[in-house]
C-alpha cells in the first residue's frame, strides 16, 4: 500500500498578497484592501499548478473591528481546487501600535475534477465525484511598535474530527514574526520575516527574508525557502492606494532546470488606510512639532533669544505706562520726588493732588 502526500492552500510568496488568507485575525487590520494575485509554478511541467486569489477585508467601528472574504481556486492537471472564506476579527488597541488582534473565519472547500482535461479514460466514475468541506479557523496577532508576531490554526472542524474528510483535505498550523525597523523618520521600514507552516506530522515548511520599502512607494526583498527555493520579489505603489508586486521563484539545486521557475503577480488597492509607515511619519513630525513649540515656549518664559533687550526693555516701559492704579503712579512720583525731583510749589502739589484723587474715583491714598 502506498501513500502520499499534496499540499491544497496556496502558497502565495510575494508580500503585498493578503496574509489573512492563513490568519483571520488579519481582516481589517491597520487598513482595508481589495487584492487580486496570479501564480504559475514550475513553467517546465506540463499541468502543473495555476493558482488565482481575491482577497477583500475592511475595518469598521474605528478599526476595532475587521471584516474579509477570500476566494481562492487552483488547477492542477485536471485537479480543481475552489476555497471560500468569510473571516471576522475584534482589534483591541492599546496606543498607535500596538494591537491585538483575533479573528475567526468559516471556510468552505470545493475539490473536484475539470473532465475535458483529462486524457485518457473519462469514464471513470471517480472523476464524477466532487468532494465539498465545511470547516473553521482560528487566529491571533499582535503588532507593536517593532515587531510583529501572530499564528493560526487553520481547519479545527477537521482536527477535532467533526468533519469526515481528514482524509482528503487535513488541518494545518501556521506562525510568523517580522520586525519592523523605521529608518531615515519612519520614511523607510526594514522588515525581516520568519515564516512557519506544518501541513502534516511530516510535512512542513518554513522560509526567512528580510524586506525593506522605501518612503511607502518601492518594496524589493528575498526569502529563502525549505527546499532550497529562493525568492525575490518587488513592489511598486503606481498610483496613491493602489501597489502592483511582482515575484520570481526558482529551485537552487540539480531539480530546478527541470521543474523551472514560478512567477506571482499581485495588484493590491488599498482603503482606510492606517498604514505603519503613514503612522510612524506622522508621530515622528509631531514630535519634531512638539520639541520645537516647548523650546520656543520656553524661551518666551526666560526671554533667552525671543527678543532683543532693546526690544525687552521697549516693553517694560510700554507696561509701566499702562498700569491703572494711581496710587502706583504716585508712589511713582515720590520715587522720583526722593532723587532730588521735588515740588517746592505748594500750589502745583495740591493740584496734582486733587487730579490723582478724582481719577481713583475718591479713594484715599498716601
Amino acid at each position: 500500500m502506498a501513500s502520499a502526500t499534496a499540499q491544497d492552500i496556496p502558497l502565495f510568496s510575494q508580500k503585498l498578497t493578503n496574509s489573512f488568507i492563513y490568519n483571520p485575525a488579519m481582516a481589517g487590520h491597520t487598513f482595508g484592501s481589495l487584492t487580486f494575485a496570479n501564480r504559475k509554478n514550475f513553467n517546465n511541467v506540463t499541468g502543473a499548478a495555476k493558482n488565482n486569489f481575491l482577497s477583500f477585508h475592511t475595518p469598521f467601528y474605528d478599526h476595532r473591528f475587521g471584516l474579509g472574504a477570500n476566494i481562492f481556486k487552483e488547477k492542477v492537471n485536471f485537479v480543481d481546487n475552489t476555497y471560500i472564506s468569510g473571516a471576522f476579527a475584534y482589534h483591541i488597541n492599546f496606543g498607535s501600535y500596538s494591537v491585538l488582534s483575533m479573528g475567526l473565519s468559516a471556510e468552505y472547500n470545493s475539490l473536484g475534477f475539470d473532465i475535458g482535461s483529462v486524457i485518457g479514460d473519462r469514464n471513470d466514475p471517480l472523476l464524477g465525484q466532487k468532494t465539498n468541506n465545511l470547516d473553521f479557523s482560528f487566529g491571533i496577532n499582535y503588532q507593536h511598535r517593532y515587531f510583529k508576531v501572530g499564528a493560526a490554526a487553520n481547519r479545527l472542524a477537521t482536527s477535532l474530527q467533526i468533519s469526515n474528510n481528514a482524509s482528503v483535505l487535513s488541518e494545518f498550523y501556521s506562525g510568523y514574526a517580522a520586525g519592523l525597523i523605521p529608518l531615515r523618520g519612519g520614511q523607510d521600514i526594514l522588515e525581516p520575516t520568519f515564516t512557519y507552516r506544518k501541513f502534516s506530522e511530516d510535512n512542513d515548511i518554513w522560509d526567512a527574508g528580510l524586506y525593506y520599502t522605501y518612503n511607502n512607494l518601492l518594496t524589493v526583498g528575498g526569502s529563502m525557502r525549505k527546499g532550497d527555493i529562493i525568492n525575490i520579489a518587488a513592489g511598486l505603489k503606481i498610483a496613491r492606494k493602489v501597489f502592483v508586486g511582482y515575484s520570481y521563484e526558482l529551485v537552487n539545486n540539480n531539480l530546478g532546470s527541470d521543474v523551472g521557475t514560478s512567477s506571482e503577480i499581485a495588484i493590491r488597492f488599498d482603503f482606510n488606510d492606517k498604514t505603519y509607515q503613514e503612522r510612524f511619519q506622522k508621530d515622528y513630525k509631531n514630535a519634531l512639532a512638539y520639541r520645537r513649540k516647548t523650546l520656543s515656549s520656553a524661551a518666551k518664559r526666560t526671554n533667552v533669544g525671543s527678543r532683543s533687550p532693546k526690544a525687552a526693555k521697549k516693553k517694560q516701559r510700554r507696561r509701566l505706562r499702562n498700569i491703572k492704579n494711581p496710587s502706583l503712579r504716585y508712589n511713582g512720583t515720590q520715587k522720583k520726588q526722593s532723587r532730588g525731583k521735588k515740588f517746592n510749589n505748594k500750589k502745583r502739589r495740591k493740584k496734582n493732588y486733587r487730579r490723582m484723587k478724582k481719577r481713583s474715583g475718591g479713594k484715599r491714598f498716601k
